[in-house]
């Protein structure tokens, strides 16, 4: 049986399952792209002093065989632009939950309540321990829940603090823009595929205490994808024929020493319509017990 052709609301009761999609709209898409502080010079004069410690500690520290300024030598550079994302994501509930309210009763001779002006005049027996009465009754609670989850992500999938990234925004100019025209532009390692699924992961792990889901909607409210400058400068080492690379950062002048030459570039620019187009594609399927696993199409634009 192909479930494209069978509608899944036949196979369980729509009391037990809710449909729930993970919107993404158009217009919560947006590129920003930083504007350099640091010019070439001033970057390769930063390597240059860092140049013998691209190779490792291991290698600087060997007395008999190391790197040395005279051996260390600039084979290529490159100023690229590095993805990294933001995304804000919330989730929507309206829920019933069925609970029994346990109401103290002070009157020491009530045997039995009736809730006031209550046409079917229903008794509810006080029940008593020591000197303490209380009578239990079954409520339905009426709720509305939103769930909140945001973060961002280094695009190359290293083990950069959020934190660190949230610092470039507030401190440097950027911009935005409809489309990346730079060379060296780096294609995210990061798909929106895996995005999706700790943006889901996230927002699905909160405990609702619910007897019935009226309404279960999920929608990422920013995707933004920032590229930011760094220089990349290749040294080789003549006497052992090894390559290192040092990074410096284009905003801050921060020197990665050990750090690496990604080659993972886009050919041709990379457009708010081609991010759209990454995160149109969604589709849901709906499993027994409210979940929906969502798939983000991780598809190739040929740039």
């Amino acid at each position: 049986m192909s479930f494209n052709n069978y509608n899944l609301k036949n196979l369980f009761n729509s009391n037990d399952i809710i449909m729930s999609k993970l919107e993404v709209k158009a217009e919560n898409h947006k590129i920003f792209v930083f504007k350099k502080i640091f010019e070439f010079d001033s970057a390769k004069q930063q390597a240059e002093k860092k140049k013998v410690n691209a190779f490792g500690m291991l290698a600087k520290f060997n007395f008999l065989k190391r790197p040395t300024e005279e051996t260390v030598h600039l084979k290529n550079h490159i100023l690229r632009y590095e993805p990294f994302w933001f995304v804000s994501s919330e989730r929507n509930l309206n829920y019933d939950c069925v609970v029994t309210y346990s109401i103290p009763v002070h009157n020491p001779h009530a045997k039995q309540i009736q809730v006031y002006e209550d046409p079917e005049q229903k008794n509810y027996p006080v029940t008593r321990q020591q000197d303490k009465g209380k009578v239990e009754l079954q409520m339905k609670e009426v709720c509305s829940r939103k769930i909140e989850f945001s973060n961002y992500f280094d695009g190359l999938q290293r083990e950069l603090k959020s934190s660190h990234l949230a610092e470039y925004i507030k401190k440097f100019e950027l911009s935005e823009v409809d489309k990346v025209e730079f060379e060296n532009v780096l294609q995210p390692l990061l798909s929106l595929d895996s995005i999706t699924s700790i943006v889901r992961s996230e927002l699905q792990n909160q405990k609702v205490h619910a007897t019935n889901i009226i309404e279960d909607s999920e929608e990422i409210t920013q995707l933004y994808l920032y590229f930011r400058p760094v220089y990349a400068f290749e040294y080789i080492w003549s006497n052992a024929d090894k390559i290192g690379v040092i990074e410096v950062d284009g905003l801050t002048g921060e020197v990665i020493e050990q750090g690496s030459w990604f080659r993972n570039t886009f050919d041709q620019a990379f457009t708010k319509e081609n991010l759209v187009e990454l995160s149109a594609e969604l589709a849901s399927t709906v499993v027994p017990g409210g979940g929906t696993l969502v798939k983000v199409a991780s598809k190739a634009i040929p740039l």
